[in-house]
């Protein structure tokens, strides 16, 4: 017995306190609701506890903790707007079709794959949320009003939105009352972090050449320091009303980062070929004299005194005596550190402002939010809205056809599951470990119903019982092995069990409810293992085949779209690439992709300058245009002839004089891009082709 003791002892000890307070928020917001509903003589006060359990424990499955208030606030309001159009459409449904069962499955698996289909679509986390919630809670309304009687329909989504809606408000005071967390105070030092981390690779780069493994691995903890800070950014406007003025320029500055990080990796390519030049440590030591101690100081301070903006002074040189190749080299890693140099005082600017909110130069930062234009994969949505459709079809004609009276919660399960991790990797492996956390459920109900409850008296009594199961949930959801259990045990747990009728011994009921929650899980797990999803090799395929369409349209439409707007899309797209890549290597590859569509438009917003080559050139780049669409697959040899028809453009335009330094430049950074070979990773799934080892092997033609 001892040794039983003992070693439960350690068990409890590994449980940090973070998670003790969880469950005590929990159990604390459970027992407000429970009281309150029972009080208020609610039509389901489980409904209440549902509401608490999912707003406090599905943010814990992401963070492994207690969420940030930000986090938990957001989900709140959006729940329970959610669950009002949830409730409204519900209505709608109940009102036209409750008559009429082949048609309301019709239209009610229509609005949940709708839903699915935006939210797989949408950006904003908030109204994706908004969306989910609408999508599921009207088939939980109007399924409810039929399993239940289609005449109390008023009762049943007045008492869903209105128990929702207390369950929301307990959770949420219980997590501002007990030791909240703010997420939004560690966004300045993730600023800072990230500032920092940006100054160190730039100088980092003028100092020495590095190896590409090193740079690929630099360049991918540098985008992990941006995500920290973009993801603390989101908070600040739910969070604090302190930082609420600094809103539009945080906004702009997370735009600004993302082209930073580009600059930063093009920055090292220009360097490379101004190395290879004879006299190119010459110029590159002009340089390092202005640039260093301001980078030194962003890196040691990056929250410190900004000085007014420091700009590169032009080159002096006597065209003569310099060689153009230099001169051009030398010219765009004046360009791209200029540009790294303006995003990183920029940024040190906004940093030093959040440790003074009223400060006077806060008058100087950006007012509004930058537009941002977003590429979607309409046909993952698509394809998630259609799985989601056929499978409620499929288990509304057997609840229908079979005549099982609780089959309507197989369906309110198939619903809500769907709509949950529709855009989880393997949604099939997580809704297995949802079945166990539903059985677990399912036997504990029982125990609960029919062992426990009918010895209760008062409302203590059953407040212990029902919060000793929901402490343990809650214990288990940080872990990942055990958070989906958790979760899923709590939603059926609140699911089956009418505290209005605890005494009522009904074992048929619940037996047949029980089963109905597992029938919907496993409904739920053969859909997603039965229509799988692309695997992550096939989205990459078709997210590159989208970008070099855009690339095409980018070199051969006359008209120029709007940088801000571009470069919107195209880190929307870096985001989506790197997490489906994966690999360093796939990271480097996805920025030389941004970067060579932004050299591309660069070129082409500079073509008044071309003077007599304008037509030339842009026949030629059309020309690429055309041939990137053409081939399904972008082989080195391919990449190889483009660089050097570039590298003769660039030698041909030396001996121009009247053309500006600066068009040279950036054709010559387009032939280094285009000579890297891009895309041939993230194309082959992750597996490069030896034709493309064996290219960046050989030694790459510096002429240009």
């Amino acid at each position: 017995m001892s040794a039983r003791i003992h070693g439960f002892r350690p068990f409890m000890t590994r449980i940090p306190v973070d998670h003790w307070l969880l469950a005590l928020r929990t159990v604390l917001a459970v027992w407000l609701a429970l009281y309150l509903s029972l009080r208020l003589d609610l039509y389901q006060p489980a409904w209440a506890l549902l509401a608490v359990m999912i707003v406090t424990l599905q943010p814990v499955m992401f963070t492994g903790g207690t969420p940030p208030i930000g986090i938990i606030i957001g989900r709140s309001i959006a729940r329970l707007f959610g669950t009002l159009f949830g409730a409204i459409v519900g209505l709608v449904l109940i009102a036209l079709f409750g008559q009429q069962p082949m048609l309301y499955l019709l239209f009610a698996g229509a609005w949940l794959a709708f839903c699915l289909y935006w939210v797989m679509l949408e950006q904003d986390e908030h109204l994706g949320y908004v969306m989910m919630l609408s999508g599921y809670t009207a088939t939980l309304v109007s399924l409810t009003a039929i399993g239940t009687g289609v005449d109390d329909i008023w009762s049943v989504a007045q008492g869903r939105f209105s128990e929702t809606a207390l369950g929301i408000g307990c959770g949420l005071l219980m997590h501002v009352v007990i030791a909240p967390r703010f997420g939004s105070r560690a966004l300045p030092t993730a600023l800072s972090g990230f500032l920092s981390k940006a100054a160190t690779e730039a100088l980092a780069s003028l100092e020495m050449p590095r190896p590409r493994t090193t740079r690929d691995a630099e360049l991918k903890s540098l985008l992990q320091a941006y995500q920290q800070f973009e993801k603390l950014r989101g908070l600040t406007r739910l969070e604090t009303r302190r930082l609420s003025h600094f809103i539009p320029a945080l906004d702009r500055f997370a735009s600004d980062s993302l082209a930073l990080i580009t600059a930063v990796r093009e920055l090292e390519t220009a360097l490379d070929y101004l190395r290879a030049c004879d006299d190119g440590e010459i110029w590159l030591n002009r340089l390092r004299e202005q640039a260093i101690p301001l980078l030194k100081a962003i890196e040691n301070e990056p929250d410190g005194q900004p000085s007014e903006r420091l700009l590169l002074a032009d080159f002096e040189w006597d065209e003569a005596a310099v060689p153009a190749r230099s001169r051009a080299r030398a010219e765009l890693v004046r360009q791209r550190l200029g540009e790294v140099m303006g995003l990183l005082q920029h940024g040190r600017r906004l940093r030093h402002a959040l440790n003074d909110p009223a400060s006077s130069r806060i008058k100087s930062l950006p007012r509004e939010r930058r537009s941002r234009s977003t590429h979607n994969e309409h046909f993952v949505a698509r394809y998630n809205a259609f799985r989601v459709f056929i499978g409620f079809e499929l288990l509304g004609q057997f609840w229908i056809h079979s005549g099982w009276h609780s089959g309507y919660l197989a369906m309110m399960l198939l619903g809500v599951f769907t709509m949950l991790f529709a855009k989880a990797p393997n949604p099939a492996a997580v809704v297995y470990q949802f079945m166990w956390g539903t059985i677990a459920a399912v036997l504990l109900g029982g125990v609960l119903l029919f062992l426990i409850m009918p010895m209760i008296s008062g409302f203590w009594l059953l407040a212990i019982a029902i919060g000793i199961p929901v402490a343990i949930g809650t214990l288990m959801t940080p872990h990942p092995r055990w958070s989906l259990i958790g979760l899923a045990g709590a939603i059926t747990l609140m699911t089956l069990l009418n505290l209005h009728s605890t005494y009522n011994f009904a074992p048929t009921s619940y037996i047949n409810g029980g089963l109905a929650s597992i029938l919907g899980t496993i409904v739920t797990m053969i859909v997603y293992s039965l229509l799988r999803q692309r695997s992550a090799g096939e989205r990459l395929q078709t997210l590159m085949a989208s970008y070099w369409r855009g690339l095409s349209r980018l070199m051969r439409e006359r008209s120029l779209p709007n940088r801000a707007r571009l470069e919107s899309r195209l880190y929307d797209r870096l985001g989506r690439l790197v997490t489906l890549g994966g690999s360093d290597r796939a990271l480097r590859e996805a920025v030389d992709l941004h970067a060579m569509a932004l050299c591309v438009w660069r070129i082409r917003r500079l073509r008044d300058s071309l003077g007599d080559h304008r037509a030339g050139i842009e026949a030629w780049l059309a020309d690429i245009g055309t041939r990137l669409v053409a081939r399904e697959r972008h082989d080195p040899d391919n990449w190889r002839r483009l660089a050097d028809e570039g590298i003769l453009w660039v030698e041909r335009l030396y001996d121009e004089t009247r053309l500006p330094i600066a068009s040279i430049g950036e054709m010559a950074m387009l032939s280094h891009l285009m000579r890297s070979a891009p895309g041939i990773e993230l194309e082959s799934g992750g597996q490069a082709n030896d034709a493309e080892t064996n290219a960046t092997k050989g030694a790459p033609r510096h002429a240009g």
